[in-house]
C-alpha cells in the first residue's frame, strides 16, 4: 500500500532532521503544536490553546521541547507564560539594583529540579492559595505519613513551580504509593520527568500511567521469551515494549511474531519482532487467527501469481514491511 500527501495549494515546510530524530520522545500534543507553528508562525497562544483544547502551560512546554530539538526558535517566555524560575539561590551582583544580601533565583531552561523554598515562602504560599492545605493533607493521607517541612516544600513546588492541578498531583501520589515508591525525592523526580516530556494534564498522566502498568505486566514474560534474564532493558527495548503496551498487543500475538522472528533470523531479535507486529498493526490484525489468515491469503495469492514452482516462505510476507524498519538499519 502506497501513501502519499496531497500537495495541492500551500504546503508546510518541516525541518526533517530535528523532527524525525525526536519523534520517539514526542506525544500527540507536541506534534499538534508543531503543526500549528509550521502552518502559522505568528499566532496568539489563546487561539492555539482553544483549537487544541490545551492549557498555556502545555502549549509553552511543547514549544520549549521543539526549541531544544532545534526545530523552531522562540523568544524567551515571559514570567506569565513559563513556570516559576528556579535554581540555586545566589547573592545578587554588587552592581545589581537588588539590595545586597538578598537572594535571587537563577533561571533554568527546563524543570530539571524543583526550586529551594524557604519555610517563609511555603507558609506564605499556603496562606495565599486556597486549597493548598487540602492538597498537602490529601498527599499525606495517600502516602500514609505526616510531611516534614522539606516534604511539604516538594508538594508546594509541584503546585507553584510546575503548576500541576490537584487531581494530577493526587493521581501521581496514588500511583507512586501503589508501586511502593513513597520517597518524596522519587515522586519529585518522576513529576519533573513527566513535566519535561510534556505530560502536564490529568488525562495525559492517566493514559501514560496505564501504559506503564501494561508495560510492567509484560516485563517478566518478555524477559523469558527473549532470553534477556535479569539485565536492564535497553532504551530501544523499553520504547518497543511501551509501544506494545500502548497498543494493547495480545501476548499470544507477540509470541507468534517471536516465532517468525526466530525462523527468519535465527535470533531472538526484539526490533525484528517489533517490525513484524508493526506490519500487522498497520493492517488492523490483533489476533493470532487474523495473522495466520493474512499469511495464508498472501501465500495463496503469491502461488497463483507464480509461473514457476516455488514454496512460500514466511519471510516473503514480511520482506517489504521489514526492509525499511529493520533490514536497512
Amino acid at each position: 500500500m502506497k501513501i502519499k500527501a496531497k500537495l495541492d495549494g500551500q504546503c508546510i515546510l518541516v525541518p526533517s532532521e530535528p523532527v524525525i530524530k525526536n519523534l520517539a520522545e514526542c506525544n500527540g500534543t507536541r506534534l499538534k503544536v508543531l503543526m500549528c507553528i509550521l502552518a502559522c508562525p505568528e499566532f496568539e497562544p489563546e487561539e492555539v490553546c482553544e483549537k487544541l483544547d490545551i492549557t498555556k502551560k502545555t502549549l509553552f512546554s511543547a514549544v520549549d521541547f521543539w526549541c531544544k530539538c532545534g526545530a523552531v526558535e522562540a523568544d524567551e517566555l515571559t514570567d506569565a507564560k513559563k513556570p516559576r524560575e528556579c535554581g540555586k539561590t545566589t547573592k545578587a551582583p554588587q552592581n545589581s539594583k537588588v539590595a545586597e544580601g538578598v537572594s535571587v533565583r537563577r533561571p533554568v531552561m527546563r524543570a530539571s529540579e524543583l526550586p529551594e523554598y524557604t519555610s517563609e515562602e511555603v507558609t506564605e504560599y499556603i496562606e495565599k492559595n486556597e486549597g493548598a492545605r487540602q492538597v498537602i493533607d490529601g498527599c499525606q493521607q495517600i502516602i500514609g505519613k505526616m510531611f516534614n517541612i522539606s516534604e511539604t516544600k516538594t508538594v508546594v513546588g509541584l503546585m507553584d513551580y510546575l503548576k500541576l492541578d490537584e487531581d494530577y498531583i493526587f493521581l501521581l501520589f496514588t500511583y507512586c504509593a501503589k508501586e511502593g515508591k513513597r520517597s518524596m525525592r522519587y515522586i519529585e523526580k518522576l513529576a519533573v520527568e513527566l513535566f519535561d516530556r510534556g505530560i502536564t494534564e490529568y488525562r495525559e498522566l492517566d493514559a501514560h500511567l496505564m501504559a506503564m502498568e501494561e508495560a510492567h505486566k509484560l516485563d517478566k514474560p518478555l524477559r523469558k521469551l527473549f532470553g534477556i534474564g535479569s539485565r536492564s532493558f535497553t532504551k530501544k527495548e523499553k520504547d518497543i515494549i511501551s509501544t506494545w503496551a500502548a497498543r494493547s498487543v495480545d501476548y499470544s500475538l507477540i509470541e507468534r511474531a517471536f516465532e517468525i522472528t526466530v525462523e527468519n533470523t535465527g535470533n531472538a531479535s526484539m526490533p525484528y519482532c517489533s517490525a513484524v507486529l508493526d506490519s500487522w498493526y498497520q493492517k488492523g490484525i490483533t489476533t493470532v487467527e487474523d495473522a495466520e489468515r493474512e499469511m495464508a491469503n498472501y501465500k495463496h495469492d503469491r502461488e497463483n501469481a507464480r509461473d514457476k514452482k516455488g514454496s512460500f516462505e514466511t519471510d516473503d510476507f514480511f520482506e517489504a514491511a521489514l526492509r525499511r524498519s529493520y533490514g536497512d538499519k
